[in-house]
């Protein structure tokens, strides 16, 4: 737990969304070690907490007391923290084994949850959660989506989101939860990239934008409809021969000029810290031709 914010951990704690469990006292064993044990004890030496390796002392690892606490999380709790963080409508609950419904977002759309696409994929999961959606196709956000099961959830009439495609910054720069921005599927082509005219249009605005933004704009685009959305700061440099904080300084002022507000365009781009960016759309918005 050393690498999350300790106040971050705290307040989890406080909400019961994380719990800590009793302590261990075993440690893992060393990488290919020959000592036949599944485990190795952690002993208190001199003051110190150390898993000790019984072949080769220089094995040993030293420990901080925080190492040896477990933690579980509550998943209805933590469930049901994000429906109030996105303002839902309705009590989450857990419909079936691995899935929650949420609420109704702002638009009145019925938002469901689940670990994996695998959950949606059992008997009967489906039919249940098209059922409580009414006429609307529901919305069905899981942590990560594959390529498969997001075509295979769409051809069965059901919207697919991975979860950091609700996750956005407010106007402070920290990030918040929301479902109003998810679409319809029939509605949710919004950016096209025509690679043969040099063309991008976004909401059926056609960009007047300089060739290297144009380019700079695909090249999100492609990234977007990849498993990993995030454009990293190397690539773009790479790419461009330019530094990217002034790239993006350059394409936001340039969106600006096409007519887009600046709300518009800081909603376009996320800031992925310590790694470069993201386009901010979902891969069924984004339409890549010629």
């Amino acid at each position: 737990m050393r690498r999350f914010p300790a106040a971050e951990v705290a307040r989890l704690l406080k909400a019961r969304i994380l719990i800590e469990d009793r302590k261990v006292d075993t440690w893992g064993t060393c990488a290919h070690c020959d000592c036949g044990y599944e485990v190795r004890l952690v002993e208190e030496i001199d003051g110190r907490l150390i898993a000790c390796c019984p072949l080769d002392s220089s094995q040993d690892v030293l420990l901080e007391p925080c190492d040896l606490k477990r933690y579980r999380v509550d998943a209805d709790k933590l469930v049901t923290a994000i429906a109030a963080a996105g303002r839902m409508k309705g009590s989450p609950a857990e419909i079936a084994a691995g899935i929650w419904f949420l609420g109704r977002s702002g638009t009145g759309r019925r938002i469901f949850m689940c670990r994996t696409p695998e959950d949606v994929f059992v008997p009967g999961i489906s039919m249940l959660v098209k059922s409580m959606a009414g006429a609307m196709p529901p919305i069905v956000i899981c942590e990560q989506i594959d390529t498969n099961s997001g075509i295979s959830l769409r051809d069965m009439e059901i919207d697919v989101h991975e979860l950091d495609e609700i996750v956005r910054p407010n106007e402070k720069g920290d990030e918040e939860i929301s479902f109003d921005a998810l679409l319809p599927p029939r509605d949710r082509v919004r950016l096209v990239m025509d690679r043969g005219r040099q063309v991008a249009t976004l909401d059926g605005q056609i960009l007047d934008l300089p060739l290297q933004m144009i380019a700079l704009l695909r090249l999100f685009a492609e990234q977007a409809l990849r498993s990993d959305p995030r454009l990293k700061k190397q690539e773009i440099e790479i790419d461009t021969g330019r530094e990217a904080k002034e790239l993006m300084r350059d394409l936001r002022g340039a969106l600006m000029s096409c007519g887009l507000t600046r709300a518009q365009v800081d909603e376009l781009f996320v800031s992925v810290r310590g790694i470069g960016y993201r386009l901010a759309l979902a891969r069924e918005e984004i339409e890549i031709i010629g």
